[in-house]
């Protein structure tokens, strides 16, 4: 039994050894191929009757198992210009789906129910507006409301940006910081004293750009007056509302220079001084032809120097001069930030979020199932993959514009391919030395 065991021994170890080379070609084979994990033999001994309290051994052979290493992080490349790539540094997955076929009302694709993963984060936008991966995989993510900004965990859906357009927002807040030089005087040395407007463009609902001209009067020592010009609107004057500085809000001394007072004048409202710190602004209302717009105008707060003041000098300096409004936009670039936000920049200057990609982890990811495409499906050992942001609850971090390479050390496979070659000739050794030994025993009886 000894010499066919070795036989039988032996021709264990050359299945065992052709199965490891054939792990060594598919791994050399896919060195380059973004996001490939490599596949590596565990070889187990295969015991018939062994026993070292009677001394008694058998042969038994070996068995090769493979062992995929799906949780060994490939290096992460960078690749400049590629806004929608994407790679994961640590653990977990990107989950995708695919297609099936096409609706015949829609002409949009249809998905398997199947749930797939995947390291490939080479996604493009397709004609439909989908990002796909090279291997022909949808990008999964959570829808999130633009506006909000708030992310629907409930679900996955794919990724589909066809937002080519932003609507135009209505400015509600001018932001106004300058400093009215309380040393000015009109040509003949006297008061009142007006100063150049300081004009800014505000946008109507439908986007359309108009002008506001603020222009400051100095009435005496401390005081000044403020008209706003509109000429798009109607009407198209607001004020004069008078503007004080220095002196007291609420029983509190401000500090000098500082605002202390605004007075509701035609048609601009003036919100109260009823503390240091509180906000000091004017409110109006304008119609450009698509009903009212609320606007209101920030001049900082009571009692405080980081807003609008009165300090020396002979001009206005203005500080700060902004609005709230943008105009229609239209589609400029698509990105996948570090964070795994899906995101739309707009040529008005607007970003908005659509989708947030989440990262799939499982209990053992070594035991999911590969499919074509290099991706995975989840089996009873791998466990039901659970969806978290990136960099929470050990998933790892996203790094945008770039893509995890293949984690095959082709040095280390040759290496190995080495020792299973040499294993494989030592076996068939073994085959050949066992068949002359049986020819021998056979040669006995002659």
């Amino acid at each position: 039994m000894s010499i066919t065991g070795a036989m039988q021994t032996a021709i264990s170890g050359l299945n065992g050894q052709s199965t490891a080379i054939g792990y060594i070609s598919d791994n050399v084979a896919n060195a380059s191929t973004t996001g490939y994990k490599r596949v590596e033999s565990r070889f187990q001994t295969l015991i018939t009757q062994s026993s070292a309290q009677s001394n008694t051994h058998s042969p038994g052979g070996v068995l090769n198992n493979a062992f995929f290493a799906n949780n060994i992080q490939g290096s992460i490349t960078q690749v400049p210009g590629a806004t929608t790539s994407v790679a994961i540094s640590g653990n977990g997955f990107i989950p995708v789906s695919k297609a099936n076929g096409v609706d015949a009302t829609t002409g949009l694709p249809t998905f398997e129910t199947t749930s797939y993963y995947t390291r490939v984060g080479d996604f493009n936008q397709n004609n439909d507006g989908y990002l796909v991966n090279s291997s022909g995989y949808y990008l999964q993510a959570w829808p999130v409301d633009p506006a909000t900004g708030v992310i629907d965990t409930s679900h996955t859906e794919q990724v589909r940006v066809s937002n080519l357009l932003d609507a135009p927002v209505a400015t509600n807040l001018v932001n106004y910081s300058a400093n009215l030089p309380s040393n000015v005087q009109d040509a003949s040395g006297n008061l009142p004293a007006t100063l150049p407007a300081s004009s800014i463009q505000i946008f109507d609902s439908l986007g359309n750009a108009q002008d506001v001209d603020l222009i400051w009067t100095r009435l005496g020592s401390n005081q000044w007056s403020l008209q706003v010009n509109v000429p798009g609107s109607t009407p198209s004057s607001f004020g004069p509302a008078v503007v004080d500085f220095g002196g007291a809000v609420g029983g509190s001394t401000v500090t000098p220079g500082t605002l202390s007072g605004l007075t509701s004048a035609g048609g601009l409202t003036a919100s109260a001084a009823g503390a240091v710190d509180d906000d000091a602004s004017f409110s109006f209302n304008l119609d450009f032809g698509s009903g009212a717009q609320a606007i209101t105008l920030d001049l900082g707060s009571y009692g405080n120097t980081s807003g609008t003041t009165q300090y020396a000098g002979d001009t206005l300096t203005l500080n700060d001069f902004k609005q709230d409004g943008v105009p229609q936009g239209t589609f400029k670039s698509l990105a996948i930030g570090s964070d795994g936000a899906v995101s739309v920049t707009f040529d008005n200057g607007n970003v908005k979020t659509f989708y947030q990609i989440p990262i799939a982890k499982f209990n053992d990811p070594t035991e999911l199932d590969r499919v074509n495409g290099n991706a995975f499906v989840a089996t009873p050992n791998s466990g039901a993959a659970v969806l978290v942001q990136s960099g929470a609850s050990g998933a790892g971090d996203f790094v945008s514009s770039a893509v995890e390479e293949s984690n095959v050390d082709i040095a280390d496979e040759f290496s190995k391919l080495i020792v299973a070659q040499r294993a494989y000739s030592a076996n068939a050794k073994i085959m050949t030395t066992a068949d002359e030994l049986l020819q021998d025993t056979l040669n006995i009886i002659r």
